[in-house]
């Protein structure tokens, strides 16, 4: 899967994601991966096993914090830290 197609799939589901990470059931806030179409969920997760990048890192950073309820992240508070996952989605877009 070349990384725009993913792209193309999975910021659709992070924003979705985005949208519902006040929902915390037991320490466990669904991430993006819970909002991707089962049709491509294999080759997004493959991509995601063989590809790393420093959004993919903080965007997991982000899902677990709120997971915990940590109130911040890297010194960043948590609220601020979902603002510039939500900037940097908009440079991936265009």
């Amino acid at each position: 899967m070349k990384t725009q197609d993913f792209y193309k799939i999975y910021l659709p589901a992070l924003e979705k994601a985005f949208q519902n990470d006040e929902v915390n059931n037991e320490f466990y806030v669904k991430g993006p991966e819970e909002y991707i179409d089962p049709i491509f969920l294999d080759e997004v997760t493959s991509y995601l096993e063989k590809n790393e990048d420093e959004f993919l890192e903080k965007v997991a950073y982000y899902f677990d914090a709120r997971s915990h309820n940590f109130p911040s992240i890297q010194g960043i508070a948590i609220d601020a830290y979902k603002e510039q996952l939500k900037s940097y989605i908009l440079n991936l877009k265009y």
